[in-house]
Formats: C-alpha cells, structure tokens, sequence
C-alpha cells in the first residue's frame, strides 16, 4: 500500500516505525515521506519471537534493508507491559547497532491520530477531543486527550495516564466545553459509561473502535523528526504508567514479610 503521510512537512527519507503495546503487532515502512509498505497482525503472546523476522521482511518488500535506515520511529506505551518492553528494547538495539536516531511516540496519541484520520466529520472544522482508551483493568484506562482544532491544528491536552475511567469521563465533561469527544482505542469496552456520558451531554459523543497502526507512529515519528527531536538510544524508556502486576504483588509481598525495623517477621 502506498499511503501519504500528510503531517509532515520535511520527510524522512527511510524511517522504520512499529508498535507492540497491544494485541496487534505493526510494522510500517516509510521512503521519502510516503508509507512504503505495511503490515498489522494479532499475536500478543508472540511479539518476541515474529518481530524482527517481520521488521526483516518488510524492509525487503519496501525495497530497502537495515543499513538504509535513517531513524527508527517505535511506540512506548502505555500498554501491555512485556509488549511495550519488547517493541522498545528492539528499537534501541537496532539504533544502537546501526548508528541511527530513535524516536519514542505515544501509543495513544497514535491511536487518537488514527482516529482523528478515519473521522468523517473532522472536516467540518469544529474542534474536537479524541480520547483513545486502552483496557487497564480494575475500571480503569489508558488514555489521554488530544485536540484537533482545524486550522489551529493538534495538541494533547491531558498527558497519558492510567485513570478510572467513570471518574474520568467526568472529567473529560467539564473540559471539553462544547467540543466533540471521540473515543478511540478500546471504547467498545467501555460502552455502558460511554453511553450514560452520552446521554447527559447536549454536545455530540462517539465511540470508534480502532487498533493501532504502525502508520500512525510514523507519521507522529516524522512530525518530532522535522522539528529537531530525537530520544536517546540509551535513555528511551517505556511509558507503562504503572509498575507490572508482578512487580506489585512482590512488593506486597515483601512488605508483608519485612518488620517496621527492617527484619522480617
């Protein structure tokens, strides 16, 4: 598929980009600011094993190879911990080996920009809020807000965070003013809260179920490209917005086990 990336300015002549946060794994290939080739699967349980083999493949398929790579463009969250861990440690080891700049993107903001892409009724000019969800379990989100305001263009107006998500909308209500609120992401498992927003609010509400794309982290790559941002190789870490849930359950545990003098009971 050959698709214009329409946000930025100045391309990038050969930009890997891809994301492992979700349940999809996407890979996308973009040449001289257009998307060159592509390619989204549903395999949670096997990032670890087919993500290089299908950086590999795709980079064939675009006619281009590793050592043509001029920066490296990956999502880092929020998401599944061990996705978002293995789509980060990828891409440093891959900026790291070819000498080539990394870019972190924001998962949701990638899935707001795709939202905002596939929304008929953005062209009417009238600002709207997407708001991507991302199940976190327990009632609550991943998610964030980001604004498109036409001519003004895009800005995030609430950074990522994990949030209960009824507590959330009501949030979203008061801020928004007379604005447009389009979920995105996950929304449909959010559906009876989303309805009872929609419900209450004289101003238009709307879900859109959509999956993350690799195209998205591109084109958000190549805009932070253009305006002089790169992420260190060896700083870049991983947006999880909250410690795994193995990781909290040991700290329970030893908080069990260790005395208020420091020994153990």
């Amino acid at each position: 598929m050959t698709d214009q990336i329409g946000f930025s300015s100045r391309p990038l002549h050969t930009l890997l980009a891809f994301d492992t946060s979700t349940a999809a794994l996407t890979v996308a290939v973009a040449i001289g600011g257009r998307i060159a080739a592509e390619t989204c699967s549903r395999s949670e349980r096997n990032h670890s094993m087919r993500l290089v083999p299908i950086i590999r493949d795709l980079l064939k398929s675009a006619g281009t190879s590793p050592d043509r790579l001029d920066g490296i463009a990956v999502g880092v969250g929020p998401g599944s911990y061990t996705g978002v861990r293995i789509g980060v440690t990828v891409a440093k080891t891959m900026a790291w080996a070819l000498n080539v700049p990394v870019i972190g993107v924001s998962g949701l903001e990638a899935l707001a920009r795709g939202g905002l892409k596939a929304d008929e009724a953005a062209s009417d000019g009238r600002p709207r809020w997407y708001v991507p969800l991302l199940d976190a379990r327990r009632g609550q989100a991943y998610t964030a807000a980001y604004v498109w305001e036409g001519a003004a263009g895009w800005r995030c107006a609430v950074p990522d965070a994990i949030r209960p998500v009824d507590g959330w909308l009501v949030e979203l209500e008061q801020m928004a003013g007379d604005a447009s609120l389009v979920f995105v992401g996950e929304a449909d498992r959010f559906a009876e809260s989303v309805d009872a927003l929609a419900r209450r609010r004289s101003e238009p509400v709307r879900a859109m179920e959509t999956e993350m794309r690799a195209i998205d982290i591109a084109e958000i790559g190549l805009e932070r490209w253009t305006r002089g941002e790169r992420d260190d190789a060896h700083a870049l870490i991983p947006n999880y917005t909250q410690p795994p849930e193995a990781e909290v359950k040991l700290r329970e545990k030893e908080k069990r086990e260790v005395g208020p003098f420091g020994g153990t009971c």
